[in-house]
């Protein structure tokens, strides 16, 4: 048994007799990450004199960071021979602190994707985990194996094996683990086992006929022989058994997971292996359970071969397609047509960065095609659900790296300023292969292989300009993503702090981006969202970013302008004039060569004042205050000619935000906190700033568009109320906020209103591509960024879409440093905001028939796509 006095008594009685540190034989010997402040480091002393630590520091690298952030001194520590030291936490449970030497917060405070180091005069003598923010280490104990008790700088994970959380075995002795081999695949009686086949365990349904139908794991214990294809230690930790015999029956997988909760394994491909475990279902994943160190390795053979996944016509969905390749290598091919639809980025349920396929087209969200609740909306909410595949690398990736396409982001070979190695939403991606599981309630491939652009068919290509039909007039709609100037000189904001660029440097590129996207898109009027709302003077962000365009535009004729407002009404622009109270605002720049200002206009938004929603505690959980922001509208002459054209610019309430409807219980007209028609939060709200808008719109004579970021899908509420809502034709009531107040003047009351008018609006990018979209959230694709026209306006319209440089792009081409690693920056047009610039091309200069006969040619797909 361990004394816990021996190091101290041990350093008054030796200290003097070790002249210098006997160091050879010093590591770190066992690693406890558990639950709450369970966390321990023990370091070993394996040879046969003591040793003195006064060269040494145990040291802590928070996030795998690359630097070392907290260090512990072990100066006058001496262990004794074939002993250990102990750190922990001081409030890990009494039977960590009862093995333990020393405690230290800083140290022992450490997590699973933080490395841990001896440091010998400053430099990594021996170190357990890696750098770079993986989950290495999580919920685990690591013990180094007997043979492998050597000091390295390096971590080597097959030096180490796993205990389950909370699994202390052997801390405060010098009892390292030893290998696997020791099971035997024998029975208890000394005979070789009764083998049972993969496909008997995975059986012809998504669950493994071995269980019964009120359990999740067999009572007895099978053993398996098969042929390792996989081995994961990270997202999954085990090895996938692919095998030895093919049944040939199409319905049951080839594969098996076989769990073992370890973070190294000796294991490789091709090895046979037999192991012994119950059968279960984890979560709906049918695996064989084997923690205990019960397999063992019987020889070797040709590492198994990645299987096509193909659909059969029996298969009632893709679902089921996968369940039957459940647990084996298995690849993506061409014909399968898996399609990207979210590129790589962070995943809020499993907490890594993974990208989502779905299988022959991509998810567009069910708003978007179809009506808010509508039983068709929530047939394709349940059909993309059955489509996805997430792809998954086994360990976490480090910060700017697909750890599956190293090259990714990577290469600019024509040096324009444009990686060649990117994805994007719509891309098909072949030839990838991975072993496949199902976690997180949904099919999971984990790539083995390493893949390059040749993989990604680019169906959606980048390209240097939108691409529609010509017109003489054009008009765009784009979200700039938090452009701020005022802590890189620019005026200051008396609304609110800084919601963009962190640094000058991270500012340059943002603005970059902007202006190479502006100048590529080469709209005549564009209205502006989530810029800075710091008034008009010269060093206010909408003038910044116009100073910034017209320097990159050599003809000065297509030089921009400012809308500027009178928001005082004192009769002149004061450079402190601002739309709104918000931090951000909408803007209108134009180019006076194409229109002419005839007069600026602010149409006022209503804000919610209802009363606070209580929890059944008497806390407030929503305080029933809700704002819009204002809309910029001011109408143009087109040049020329003697034509009014208003642009209402908007940026309706987000999604993200709950308002009173989304707050209060069902009994009080609310939805209960639920979102049962799948539009996200404030949509009551929406509908209250569409009929606002509406109208005001009303009362102004001549051409009208409405753009802008509705933050809603083009059949979602707000979007029905502007366009084309009849109760009869949609099958549904549509219902305005309560308590909503426009310039202090009451809306709607304590009952909101029910709507059942619309303003007959047409949706241009839908009229013309009814697959349009201009956003991606999660996996789902739809438009929030539109362009509506009034009906005289129609005949003019030649043409109407959304340039994707944004929301199919990943965002790690974005302007932030935050989680890029040394991943090169890019000043393109590519990812310059999050959202789409829509684009509206108008032919006015000409007999209205030539707009009508390009009109009717889109709606019959007889016209040629041309790029301007």
């Amino acid at each position: 048994m361990k004394q816990q006095f021996s190091l101290s008594l041990l350093s008054v009685f030796i200290s003097g007799a070790i002249a210098q540190p006997a160091i050879a034989d010093v590591v770190i010997s066992q690693y406890v990450e558990g639950s709450s402040y369970n966390k321990a480091i023990e370091i070993a002393n394996t040879g046969e004199a003591p040793v003195t630590l006064d060269h040494f520091k145990i040291a802590v690298s928070r996030n795998g960071g690359g630097q070392w952030d907290s260090e512990l001194s072990l100066a006058g520590k001496v262990i004794a021979a074939n002993d250990v030291l102990v750190i922990a936490n001081s409030q890990a449970n009494s039977d960590i602190l009862a093995v333990t030497d020393e405690t230290n917060n800083t140290i022992a405070s450490f997590n699973g994707n933080d490395p841990v180091a001896l440091l010998k005069d400053d430099e990594v003598y021996d170190m357990i985990g890696s750098m770079g923010g993986s989950n290495w280490g999580k919920d685990v104990t690591l013990v180094r194996r007997a043979d492998e008790l050597t000091a390295s700088p390096d971590y080597q994970a097959s030096q180490w094996d796993s205990l389950e959380k909370n699994n202390i075995e052997g801390l405060g002795s010098l009892n390292s683990s030893s290998s696997s081999q020791s099971f035997t695949c024998t029975t208890d009686d000394g005979n070789t086992p009764e083998f049972t086949s993969i496909q008997a365990i995975q059986g012809e349904g998504d669950k493994s006929p071995l269980i019964g139908d009120s359990s999740y794991i067999t009572d007895d214990d099978y053993y398996v022989q098969g042929i390792v294809s996989a081995v994961t230690t990270g997202l999954n930790k085990g090895f996938y058994l692919q095998a030895l015999e093919n049944d040939y029956n199409p319905n049951t997988s080839e594969g098996l997971f076989v769990y073992t909760n370890q973070s190294s394994s000796d294991l490789k491909p091709g090895d046979v292996v037999c192991v012994k475990g119950k059968v279960q279902e984890y979560y709906h994943q049918t695996q064989l359970k084997a923690e205990d160190q019960q397999w063992k390795t019987q020889g070797t053979q040709s590492a198994p071969e990645a299987t096509a996944i193909e659909i059969l016509p029996t298969d009632e969905n893709f679902d089921q397609t996968l369940e039957r390749y459940e647990g084996m290598l298995v690849k993506t091919t061409e014909s399968l047509d898996m399609r990207v639809t979210r590129t790589f980025k962070y995943d809020y349920d499993a907490y890594r960065n993974n990208m989502v396929l779905a299988q022959g087209h991509i998810n567009m969200h069910p708003n978007q095609k179809y009506a808010a609740g509508s039983e068709a909306s929530q047939v394709l909410r349940t059909d993309n659900g059955e489509r996805r595949l997430f792809v998954e690398s086994d360990q976490k990736a480090s910060n700017g790296v697909i750890p599956y396409y190293p090259e990714f982001g990577r290469t600019d070979a024509d040096q324009d300023g444009s990686t060649e190695d990117y994805i994007r939403v719509d891309d098909t991606l072949a030839g990838a292969e991975g072993v496949l599981n199902y976690s997180y309630g949904e099919y999971r491939l984990t790539v083995t292989n390493e893949l390059s652009d040749s993989n990604f068919i680019h169906h959606d290509p980048r390209t240097d300009a939108p691409e529609l039909e010509a017109g003489d007039l054009r008009i765009a709609s784009f979200n700039v993503l938090n452009y701020f100037n005022s802590p890189f000189g620019g005026d200051a904001n008396t609304h609110g702090d800084n919601r963009g660029a962190e640094s000058y440097a991270e500012f340059e590129v943002q603005q970059e981006k902007i202006v190479n996207a502006i100048v590529k898109l080469d709209a005549d009027i564009i209205g502006l969202m989530e810029i800075e709302n710091n008034g008009f003077g010269d060093a206010g962000a909408i003038h910044q970013l116009v100073d910034q365009l017209n320097a990159q535009l050599a003809d000065s004729s297509r030089h921009y302008s400012v809308v500027e407002v009178d928001t005082n009404q004192d009769g002149q622009i004061n450079k402190d004039d601002s739309v709104g109270t918000d931090v951000i605002t909408t803007g209108v720049i134009y180019r006076k060569s194409m229109v002419s200002l005839e007069k600026s206009r602010v149409i006022s938004m209503p804000s919610q004042q209802a009363p606070e929603v209580l929890d059944d505690d008497g806390k407030v959980i929503e305080d029933g205050k809700n704002y819009q922001r204002q809309t910029l509208a001011p109408t143009f002459t087109i040049n020329g000619l003697d034509k009014e054209l208003t642009v209402a610019v908007n940026h309706f309430k987000s999604k993200g935000s709950k308002c009173w409807e989304d707050a209060a219980p069902v009994s009080d007209g609310g939805q209960g906190m639920s979102d049962p028609d799948y539009q996200g939060a404030c949509e009551n709200f929406r509908v209250a700033a569409a009929v606002a808008l509406g109208d005001a719109l009303e009362t102004i004579d001549g051409y009208k568009v409405i753009l802008g970021d509705l933050n809603s899908y083009a059949k979602e509420d707000p979007m029905l109320i502007l366009t084309d809502y009849d109760p009869v034709k949609y099958g549904k009531s549509i219902r305005a906020a309560r308590n909503t107040y426009i310039d202090g003047e009451v809306q709607f009351g304590d009952q909101g209103a029910v709507i059942e008018k619309s303003y007959g609006f047409i949706n241009a990018v839908d009229m013309l591509h009814c697959d349009g979209w201009s956003y991606s959230y999660n996996d789902e694709v739809g438009a929030m960024d539109h362009l509506l026209i009034s009906p005289d306006l129609r005949p003019y319209v030649v043409d109407a879409t959304d340039w994707h440089i944004n929301g199919g792009e990943s965002n790690l081409f974005d302007y932030t440093d935050d989680y890029k690693g040394d991943l090169p920056k890019y000043k393109d047009q590519f990812r310059s905001s999050d959202h789409d610039p829509a684009v509206l091309e108008l032919k006015v200069g000409g007999a209205a028939g030539t707009g009508i006969l390009a009109f009717l040619a889109g709606i019959i797909g007889w016209r040629r796509r041309t790029i301007k």
